[in-house]
């Protein structure tokens, strides 16, 4: 197979790297500058936030996109970085598309949101695309997509539907345009791979059925982690990692190789909720992992923890909260006028960008 091309992107004549670079105390974009701080899935000297959860540390507060995706909000889920002060995210509302959004260097939006097609997929290919994660191996660079892989009821109720599933891996190409491939039969192969799972597969996601909204990149396991909302493992989060033996090769699941389930440690005092959103950040040699309610209806916070990737699931609380009605399904570090930062993307329509000052 052709060699792809990496899509680090210049800039000004400048190459941009290090998109992964940062560290632990935030600067909030038009807010206060607060630090990360760590406690143990327990409890800490707390205040009231927004949303009701308790925390020492500052709120995240989300900035509106200020446009719509036709009717709806945009349903911004998982976010990627693309190239210095531009990101992509997907919309699982929308099937056929990426969505770039542009940063000014002091953290502002930057023009309208960009719709970015995806080649070479079939209509109506994918729906409810909702994790996405970058990934390198040997100075390639891949994108990669994946849908909730969950079940609906029909419209009149009465019955249950699988709608079209996968994983992509997208490429991006020398003019920027972007290549989609899904893989064929992938939600059959990761059911049938994953005895973890195999119970929820046929039910819907508010009955603790299969729902997949995080995606990470593990480059020590050379593996995709799916990261599950429902189901659960004995009320914590549920992580199942798929190896996948090359990224340029053949995309099928003969690529693939399904790994031991781990099950992420919340604590005792924190109830049962699920993964939003996962990704890797090398500068800490961790993950950052999102946690929230696992279905409709709950009011369990979301919350921010740290995972070091351990097989034991061991995870770290960090002390800040999200404010309002932020969803924050989507975070990702990159760089924002050249210096490292991190950023949320809200599945209510909006983003919330931090710039790190220093090591914890």
């Amino acid at each position: 197979m052709k060699s792809r091309k990496s899509f680090e992107t210049n800039l000004d004549g400048r190459v941009r790297r290090h998109i992964f670079l940062w560290s632990v105390t935030l600067t909030l974009a038009g807010a206060a500058t607060f630090a990360f701080g760590y406690r143990q899935g327990g409890t800490a000297p707390q205040t009231q936030s927004q949303t009701g959860a308790q925390s020492n540390g500052q709120i995240i507060t989300p900035i509106p996109f200020g446009e719509m995706n036709g009717d709806d909000v945009f349903n911004a889920s998982g976010v990627v970085p693309l190239a210095d002060s531009r990101f992509l995210f997907c919309d699982n509302n929308s099937n056929d598309a990426l969505f770039e959004l542009d940063l000014t260097a002091d953290g502002q939006k930057k023009g309208p949101l960009i719709r970015r097609p995806l080649k070479g997929l079939a209509p109506n290919a994918i729906d409810d695309m909702e994790a996405m994660t970058l990934a390198e191996d040997n100075g390639r660079r891949f994108i990669f997509v994946a849908s909730s892989l969950c079940v609906k009821k029909t419209k009149d109720g009465q019955s249950l539907r699988v709608p079209p599933s996968g994983l992509l891996r997208v490429t991006v190409n020398s003019d920027e345009s972007l290549s989609a491939e899904n893989m064929p039969g992938f939600r059959e192969w990761f059911i049938q791979q994953s005895p973890a799972i195999a119970a929820s597969a046929n039910l819907i996601p508010d009955e603790g059925g299969l729902n997949i909204e995080g995606l990470a990149w593990d480059h020590d396991r050379h593996a995709l982690l799916f990261g599950a909302r429902t189901p659960l493992s004995t009320n914590n989060p549920l992580v199942i990692p798929v190896r996948v033996k090359d990224l340029d090769g053949p995309w099928t699941t003969a690529n693939l190789k399904m790994l031991p389930p781990i099950t992420l440690s919340l604590g005792a005092t924190e109830g049962a909720r699920g993964i939003r959103s996962i990704e890797y950040v090398a500068s800490r040699h961790a993950f950052l992992v999102v946690i929230g309610k696992t279905i409709s209806g709950e009011k369990s916070p979301y919350a921010l923890y740290e995972w070091k990737g351990g097989r034991r699931g061991k995870m770290r609380r960090l002390d800040v909260s999200f404010a309002g009605k932020m969803k924050p399904e989507g975070v990702t570090s990159g760089t924002v006028g050249g210096k490292p930062a991190l950023l949320f993307v809200d599945d209510g329509g909006g983003y919330a960008l931090s710039n790190p000052l220093s090591k914890p």
